[in-house]
């Protein structure tokens, strides 16, 4: 499984290789522009793959993901298609289905992590997949040469940039890496997360 985590990584990355940004003058004002237009974007789905490693652990995943602005759900599927997790998370809580049945829970990221063993920071990842900060305080943030995120540190994730990717609705994110530098269990959590198709309505 390790070997097949670490293949996958350099799939991934490999397949995305970065072309470096085009230059503004002003990337402040071009990132508040921009940072408006993806706020405004309140319902999309997203097909993506993932891999997770946490120390000498780790898997891969097909993520779809739908978005709506008071409700949205995420399903993971394994190889051969087999579904790992379906979460949905609305006003009345969190309900997530595994091969071991529906469970209910007040905390996404909890409940996944409990149930399946997949840590996903699935609450900020509602923005940080747009590429930009989610509500509360940012620790760091650098942006690019283009005024596009770069990097984030927020809610002990440090989430990196690698590639946008040009819609008709902006830059969306193509490649990003999130790391949460755990201090217990089997070390540091890296989530890869290639998008491979945006529906934003």
């Amino acid at each position: 499984m390790r070997r097949f985590v670490a293949g996958l990584l350099a799939i991934l990355l490999a397949g995305c290789a970065v072309t470096p940004p085009i230059a503004v003058r002003h990337p402040q004002r071009v990132w508040r522009a921009h940072r408006m237009r993806m706020m405004a974007i309140q319902r999309f789905r997203v097909s993506a793959q993932g891999a997770v490693r946490a120390g000498h652990h780790g898997g891969s995943l097909a993520l779809h993901w739908v978005v709506g602005p008071a409700a949205y759900q995420m399903t993971g599927y394994g190889p051969f298609g087999r579904l790992i997790f379906r979460l949905r998370v609305d006003a009345a809580g969190a309900r997530l289905r595994t091969g071991r049945g529906h469970f209910k829970g007040t905390s996404a990221s909890r409940l996944l992590w409990r149930l399946t063993g997949w840590r996903l920071p699935v609450a900020g990842l509602r923005f940080w997949i747009r590429g930009i900060p989610a509500p509360g305080p940012v620790v760091r943030r650098r942006l690019d040469r283009a005024g596009l995120l770069a990097s984030l540190r927020q809610n002990g994730w440090t989430i990196r940039y690698r590639r946008y990717r040009h819609t008709s609705r902006g830059q969306l994110p193509r490649l990003l890496t999130l790391t949460h530098a755990v201090t217990v269990g089997p070390g540091p959590v890296v989530v890869t997360i290639r998008i491979n198709r945006w529906d934003v309505t």
